[in-house]
């Protein structure tokens, strides 16, 4: 009898266990499905670009930043619904700066790659306003949904939904809605970055004075004090065939209480600002000892970055321009048509940061001796605003900068330079021999 009753207990056991077990998968499945009627939040927008895309709205849904983040040459939006500890869906947008080496069968094979799973299915089909190429791909970790397109403007647009345990319907189903609300306007400061710097480059010539120009400012900080300078020279010459036509060198020096930093550039390009090479040097002292960074453009219109014995490579697009031509980019934008353009900076660590110009109105430039100005936009880890102002020649003045250190141009002269820092002067006379001799 005893054994029986031990039987007849097990016996319960067993079934409360089951019966525990289905309840909590019923329960699951409710809560999936509660939330399967999800809503898609008001467009999110892609400053300069056109585009706007929508994430999932309520039900425990989370949207990990306001808007569009820059990181890594590419603009990325996030959203994240966290079922339960051991569920979730997770999505993010990714819109790319540079041209895809890859076609979509080999973008889904390098993310199968990368999570370590498999290509289970791929198709083509129209959602919305685009078609996308997309994929399912599983791992042991998740099972991803990977859709891709091209814009109109040559970018890449990818989404990526990944959801782990419950949730796969709901996954499919947020994919799918979100494909379907991308929307594009082709007039947009990015196309309009695009036409400027196609009309920038057929004036290139001209902007140059061909005796050669020197540039003199001191940088002050935010009370006003002086904390370093910065020098440039150009010249030019008429040569087609010279990969040297325009030749840029400067220097900047900064010495704060919060570091002390020193740049020297050269940089050679030819006569459309189609081929170029950029030598940059950076530190305390600018000695010979230092690695320089290593920047240039070839007539594959390839961009290769060379830094501490890495080398990258990037396609050179039609919205790129050195960061050493910034003035003379937002002088000639000031002389255009437009009012705001998006365009691509390289900047002199090899890094490449969109940035948006606009226009200031002249009211808000009447207590200053300038004629026009801009405000420029730096995207990147820290948003960086610059407000520069021009004289009547189209000359700059002064610039404001305001980011994680802010500071203040202010045109000089070369005398004032060396009356505070005398210690450049075999630097300084160095950058100036630029503008009479050619590359070797």
């Amino acid at each position: 009898m005893a054994n029986d009753e031990k039987l007849r207990r097990l016996g319960l056991d067993k079934a409360a266990f089951f019966g525990l077990l289905l309840l909590g998968m019923l329960l699951a499945k409710l809560l999936i499905s509660s939330r399967t009627d999800f809503k898609l939040s008001e467009p999110v927008g892609l400053k300069g670009t056109g585009l706007t895309v929508s994430v999932p709205a309520g039900n425990s849904w989370k949207q990990l930043s306001a808007g569009f983040k820059y990181e890594d040459n590419e603009f990325r939006l996030a959203s994240l619904m966290q079922i339960n500890s051991d569920s979730a869906v997770s999505l993010q947008w990714r819109y790319f700066l540079q041209p895809s080496k890859k076609d979509a069968s080999q973008q889904f094979e390098a993310m199968a790659a990368l999570v370590q799973g498999k290509i289970e299915s791929a198709k083509s089909e129209k959602f919305g306003d685009f078609t996308f190429d997309y994929a399912q791909i599983i791992s042991e970790k998740a099972v991803i949904l990977c859709g891709t397109t091209v814009l109109p403007d040559g970018r890449i647009l990818t989404l990526e939904v990944a959801h782990k345990g419950l949730g796969g319907d709901l996954a499919d189903k947020v994919f799918k809605a979100l494909l379907a609300s991308v929307k594009y306007l082709p007039d947009s400061p990015l196309a309009n970055g695009t036409e400027f710097m196609k009309n920038f480059k057929a004036s290139y010539p001209t902007l140059w004075p061909r005796q050669g120009h020197q540039n003199y400012y001191r940088i002050k900080d935010t009370r006003g004090n002086t904390i370093g300078f910065s020098t440039d020279t150009i010249s030019y010459s008429a040569d087609s065939n010279d990969d040297s036509a325009v030749t840029f060198a400067g220097i900047s020096f900064i010495s704060s209480s919060y570091n002390t930093y020193a740049e020297q550039t050269v940089l050679y390009s030819d006569i459309s600002l189609s081929r170029f090479d950029w030598t940059i040097k950076q530190g305390n002292l600018l000695t010979n000892r230092q690695q320089p960074t290593h920047i240039q453009l070839d007539d594959a219109n390839l961009l290769t970055v060379q830094k501490n014995d890495a080398i990258d490579k990037f396609y050179f697009t039609d919205s790129m321009v050195p960061d050493v031509f910034l003035d003379r980019v937002v002088a000639e934008f000031l002389k255009s048509k437009f009012d705001t353009v998006m365009l691509e900076i390289i900047l002199s660590d090899g890094k490449i940061t969109p940035v948006i110009i606009s226009r200031i109105k002249t009211s808000e430039t009447s207590v200053l001796p300038a004629q026009s100005a801009a405000q420029v936009e730096f995207f990147g880890a820290y948003t960086v605003h610059q407000k520069m102002y021009f004289d009547g020649q189209n000359g700059l003045l002064s610039a404001e900068i305001q980011g994680s250190f802010s500071y203040r141009l202010e045109r000089t002269t070369r005398a004032d330079i060396l009356a505070d820092y005398p210690q450049w002067l075999d630097k300084i006379q160095q950058m100036e021999q630029y503008q009479l001799k050619k590359k070797k």
